[in-house]
């Protein structure tokens, strides 16, 4: 998705990852003491939601120790911030642009990479797309 404030602007839209309908991913789930689950959300709220670009779900997710509820973001294809398909210049261009307040949506996407290695899930289709940075 298109991210005009954490890993771009509006003038150099950087992008950053999102959950859509239909699909699916590995990942983790985090548990949030119940004495935390205020601060949080709020923390959340604030990193994820400052456009309100999500929408907000309850989804089960799988865990080794059975089922779990779990808040996600997830994009509409309908909304404003929805790519769809770029190409490989597009691509380029972003990884050598975007920045935002939280970084370069090229650090963004290599951090993401190595996370998911550590945890043992490799995610090919990111790893093709950082091939676009190397061009």
């Amino acid at each position: 998705m298109w991210s005009r404030l954490n890993r771009g602007t509006p003038e150099c839209p950087g992008l950053v990852f999102a959950l859509l309908s239909g699909g699916s991913c590995q990942g983790m789930v985090f548990r949030t003491p119940a004495n935390q689950v205020k601060q949080t959300i709020e923390q959340l709220w604030f990193r994820e939601m400052p456009n309100s670009v999500y929408t907000t779900k309850w989804l089960q997710c799988p865990t080794p120790h059975g089922p779990v509820n779990a808040l996600a973001f997830t994009l509409p294809r309908s909304s404003p911030s929805y790519t769809g398909n770029l190409s490989p210049a597009q691509y380029q261009h972003i990884f050598q642009n975007a920045t935002g307040r939280y970084g370069t949506t090229l650090d963004y996407a290599q951090e993401t990479f190595q996370s998911l290695k550590q945890h043992g899930i490799h995610d090919k289709a990111l790893e093709a797309l950082l091939q676009y940075a190397k061009d």
